[in-house]
């Protein structure tokens, strides 16, 4: 069985995340919404793993950058939609962020 490393699933659900904020999907707590942000989250768990600072807008338009190289040919939205995608990443990865900080603080009561 091959393992699933944390710079894969960074690719894939960004990647994923790109096509379907391009396609007018903003992260929510209801249906289509709720995928969006449960993708945007993992990848950011997975970055959080390697180490790697999301609270950059750089980290976000390396990665957007790179999926728009690879598919603006055959999807252009997805460069067309470039600032909505990244400044949708970045706040979301605020909101996680903050959930993050939320859910330590309550674990360190716990631990009390």
């Amino acid at each position: 069985m091959t393992k699933i490393l944390p710079k894969d699933v960074i690719a894939d659900h960004i990647r994923a995340s790109c096509f379907i904020i391009s396609d007018g999907v903003l992260p929510s707590g209801k249906q289509r919404g709720y995928v969006l942000r449960r993708l945007i989250r993992r990848s950011l768990s997975a970055s959080l793993k390697l180490k790697i600072d999301i609270t950059k807008a750089e980290y976000f338009e390396e990665l957007v950058d790179s999926v728009i190289s690879i598919f603006n040919t055959s999807y252009p939205e997805i460069s067309e939609n470039r600032e909505i995608i990244i400044s949708t990443l970045v706040a979301e990865a605020g909101k996680y962020q903050k959930a993050i900080a939320i859910g330590e603080k309550e674990w360190a009561k716990i631990l009390k």
